[in-house]
């Protein structure tokens, strides 16, 4: 017969029941009692009583005084564990929102989060096999030749539609391997190309309904990570933010270097990032660029301004004519304003 503290814990908190009490009675009044007696079977939960082993169907007594310790000692177990469950909940609701809002960001109104590329490459392909006006996209990374070689099928479809299509590539892609060629390929096709000198994030617009923008959210993701955003506001956001350094861009035939200008266009942005106080390193990241390619033209700069060290070239950048954004604009190019801000009016 199975005893449990649990079912010994109900029958001392309601008291012995009328067949408990009997039995009890009998057993006083050394009487047998069936093993499948119902009020036995609650004096044994309570372990009230024990089987007579030299007398079968008969049973002893124990010290009442002992039934009462363990009694209060499985209320207290009881507690304790309650309490301590208690304790838990805190943690687990903390545990529950953290996951909770992660749920909300992968699959929100507006956007949707994707942790590994394949992901975002299979909504990337549905969303562009339904494709009828422009696909706008930035890739400050150099792509490696596979990756080029998947999306040229995709990209030429696209193009054969009917749709435009503009590309920004960092400076660097100027003189890589792979990507001149997809360039060249690309623009053959009718799709416009541009290479930009200073840092830029990832973007890829479909007919301005869709972007697909990186992760800046989820902390510790994967460097591939993304978002899959459709609110309609947000994607005029991020698409006006493309244009702005469309605009700042070099068509892929054009020359970079400016007649009159001591520095090109990649030379400048590696003395703006030097004062903003990024060392070599970081900036060759940033303008995906190699820290040989770098150091060159840092070497190249200071043998053309006759100068040893990089800190005399900073001096010199610091008044020099070629630091001005104003080189960045085309012969009657105007500086680019935000739509809708020509009067610039307070958020409420």
């Amino acid at each position: 017969m199975s005893e449990t503290p649990d079912s010994a814990s109900d029958a001392g908190n309601a008291g012995l029941s009328e067949q408990a009490l009997r039995s009890l009675k009998n057993i006083a009044d050394d009487e047998p009692v069936a093993d499948d007696d119902p009020g036995l079977q609650e004096l044994r939960a309570l372990r009230a009583v024990v089987p007579n082993t030299h007398r079968p169907g008969y049973w002893i007594m124990l010290d009442p005084q002992q039934t009462a310790q363990k009694l209060l000692w499985n209320g207290i177990n009881e507690v304790t564990s309650i309490l301590g469950r208690l304790a838990s909940v805190p943690r687990i609701t903390e545990s529950l929102a953290v996951e909770y809002e992660r749920g909300r960001w992968r699959d929100g109104v507006g956007s949707e989060y994707f942790e590994q590329p394949d992901q975002i490459n299979a909504r990337l392909d549905k969303i562009m096999a339904g494709a009828t006006e422009e696909l706008l996209t930035a890739q400050p990374r150099k792509r490696t030749k596979s990756l080029l070689t998947m999306a040229l099928p995709r990209d030429s479809a696209l193009l054969e539609r009917g749709c435009t299509m503009r590309t920004l590539y960092p400076y660097s892609a100027r003189v890589g391997i792979h990507e001149p060629k997809w360039m060249k390929e690309m623009a053959k096709r009718g799709a416009a190309v541009r290479t930009l000198s200073i840092p830029f994030p990832r973007m890829i617009i479909i007919d301005r309904r869709h972007a697909f923008i990186e992760d800046l959210v989820v902390d510790g993701s994967p460097p591939h990570s993304g978002w899959y955003v459709t609110d309609r506001a947000v994607v005029e956001w991020i698409a006006m933010i493309y244009d702005l350094y469309w605009d700042r861009a070099d068509t892929w035939s054009e020359p970079l270097d400016h007649a009159g200008n001591v520095t090109n266009a990649i030379q400048r942005s590696i003395l703006r990032e030097m004062v903003a106080g990024w060392d070599q390193k970081q900036i060759a990241n940033r303008l995906q660029i190699s820290e040989k390619t770098l150091s060159s033209h840092l070497a190249d700069l200071r043998a053309k301004l006759d100068l040893k060290t990089t800190y005399q070239l900073m001096h010199w950048w610091a008044t020099a004519s070629d630091n001005s954004s104003a080189l960045e604009l085309r012969p009657g190019e105007e500086p680019p304003e935000f739509p809708g801000t020509t009067t610039p009016a307070p958020y409420s």
